[in-house]
């Protein structure tokens, strides 16, 4: 059995949903639009896919690939324009033609006419979803969470709900009623959702309000009104996408400085080994796990770096100096893990600390929290993979070297 499936074209009254995927791509409670209907068709028998894509088929073709996540015999068509139902039936000649402008099993529910009718078409789907998608659980009336979610003790669930597979809420956090937070997202401290929908990977800062309102990335919008804005401070909304691609080495320039002032302090940090009787522990062998270039692999390679046993707070860094020298370390970025603590890295946010160079300062070290492995640094190490730049390096060193003056 063959089908037609016609991607919708960008909609003017949903331009905010289209801002980063196609409205075929956007998730609807956890898989695409377009999968839901992949899903459907194959469930009815259907063998052969022929999809018809106008709004940036790339990503499309991506997305779906050649169909054998449903069973499916795929071929992706770039259009120029979105094609009717009618259209495609006499060209492809098959009566099974489909347009994705609505999930299958609510036909009288339009999800691009408006974002106010997206988010009464979440609300219904809200009871469907949980009993479809695999490992998601009811863990109280009307509130579904999906799998590897971490939910604080702390924080607040009202009924009805949706927390998507991989997402952090954080102690004091409140989601609900008619909440609904995409995959891999992220909720912060004291952050309040209602009436209110978070797209996937997207970070929603602590003490951050979003009512009535989608926020993905960047970007809020008030469904009721209509009115838009994009977020500038990325500690108030942001996008989890981590996509830098770091060098995972200092510059020649910053590897100089760190032998340089290795040479330099070579002779105060013998002086002070001495004056504490000469401790034989004064290096520490440890194993730090260095994370591949490219995020979401794999592998994990281990590398030798040391600390200086006799010694407290950052000085006890002072060897990794060489690390930066030998291009192991750099000198803003994530405190290395050992395998052990990398494997208890839970969510997809979490993750991202492995995403960041290892850095012999920290962001968790502006806030005291540097040396630990709590939820706070991997709050503040993941949140440094994503939102990185030359700047925010810049005022973690004029923070540290701050705090370090200020103890002196």
């Amino acid at each position: 059995m063959k089908a037609v499936v016609i991607c919708p074209d960008r909609r003017p009254e949903t331009a905010f949903l289209s801002r980063k995927l196609p409205l075929a791509l956007v998730p609807v409670l956890g898989p695409s639009l377009l999968s839901h209907w992949l899903t459907a068709l194959a469930d009815a028998g259907v063998k052969n896919v022929t999809v018809l894509a106008s709004d940036r088929p790339d990503q499309i073709r991506a997305a779906v690939g050649c169909g054998e996540r449903w069973g499916l015999q795929i071929e992706i068509r770039a259009e120029q324009v979105e094609i009717s139902v009618a259209e495609a039936r006499r060209r492809f000649t098959v009566e099974n033609a489909v347009l994705v402008d609505r999930l299958p099993a609510l036909p009288d529910a339009p999800l691009f006419d408006s974002c106010a009718g997206y988010f009464e078409a979440l609300k219904l789907w809200l009871p469907l979803a949980g009993k479809q998608r695999v490992g998601t659980r009811e863990i109280a009336p009307g509130i579904w969470a999906g799998l590897r979610c971490k939910i604080d003790p702390a924080a607040t669930l009202v009924a009805p709900c949706w927390i998507g597979e991989n997402v952090w809420v954080r102690d004091r956090a409140t989601v609900g009623p008619d909440a609904f937070v995409e995959d891999a997202a992220m909720i912060d401290n004291d952050a309040e959702i209602s009436a209110g929908w978070i797209g996937p990977r997207t970070y929603v800062g602590a003490q951050t309000e979003v009512r009535n309102s989608f926020a993905w990335a960047d970007g809020l919008l008030n469904h009721v009104s209509g009115s838009f804005v994009e977020i500038v401070d990325t500690f108030l909304l942001g996008d989890l996408q981590g996509e830098h691609g770091f060098a995972r080495s200092s510059p020649w320039l910053g590897q100089l400085a760190a032998l340089l002032l290795f040479g330099f302090t070579c002779p105060l940090v013998i002086i002070a080994w001495l004056k504490n009787g000469g401790a034989k522990d004064l290096f520490l062998k440890k194993r730090a796990v260095v994370p591949t270039a490219v995020f979401g692999t794999q592998s994990l390679r281990e590398i030798d770096y040391s600390e200086l046993g006799c010694f407290r707070g950052k000085w006890r860094r002072w060897p990794q100096l060489w690390s930066i020298a030998r291009g192991n370390f750099t000198w803003i970025g994530n405190r290395p893990l050992t395998r052990v603590q990398a494997v208890q890295l839970e969510t997809e946010f979490e993750q991202l600390w492995l995403a960041a160079p290892v850095g012999l300062f920290s962001l968790a070290d502006t806030y005291g929290v540097g040396e630990e492995f709590g939820d706070a640094a991997r709050a503040h190490s993941s949140f440094y993979a994503v939102r990185a730049s030359r700047r925010m390096d810049r005022e973690i060193l004029r923070r540290i070297i701050l705090r370090s003056s200020q103890k002196i």
